[in-house]
Order: C-alpha cells, then structure tokens, then sequence
C-alpha cells in the first residue's frame, strides 16, 4: 500500500441476509459501492445490521513510524479477523 492511499473500510449490514448468502451479498454490495476512479485500499466487513456505513482512514496524517508501523499491523490483524469471522459464518451457516 502506497503511504498516501486512503483506506476506506465499507461496513455492509447483512441483517437478513442468509448465512450462506453473505459472502456473495458482501462481494455484490462491494463492487456496486467501490468506485474505480478512486485510488486507496478498501476493506469490507459485514455487520450484524441493516444499516451501512463507510469510514475513511487517512495515513497523510500519521507521520511517526512506530504509529505507522502499528497501523499497518492493526490493519492486517483487521483483515485476518475479517477473514476468520467470514469462514465462521460459512461453517455455521
């Protein structure tokens, strides 16, 4: 990721969408929603809602490396939680 890309994180609310049809909902909501025209890493993270919401990180602002660096790590722990909690809601679905 480029220093300088925004991070935008999309909660989609998957209330009353069936377990074994959220990956596709979130994937179709996700594409319909990210424009291309826009440079930054988007993160998808479904929630237990009816409501969606996008939240922008901006890394211009964080100039000292160990907050860099701590930021980098909370993302990709981020990630890997988003990762376990989508293979949950398969397994048990």
């Amino acid at each position: 990721m480029k220093k300088n890309n925004l991070i935008f994180v999309l909660y989609i609310g998957v209330a009353g969408v069936r377990t074994e049809d959220i990956p596709s909902y979130v994937k179709r909501v996700s594409q319909i929603v990210i424009p291309e025209s826009v440079e930054g890493e988007f993160i998808t993270i479904p929630i237990q809602s009816f409501e969606n919401r996008i939240e922008c990180i901006n890394p211009i602002y964080i100039t000292d490396e160990f907050l860099i660096k701590k930021h980098e790590l909370l993302m990709e722990e981020l990630n890997i939680k988003l990762e376990e909690q989508l293979k949950i809601l398969k397994e048990n679905g």
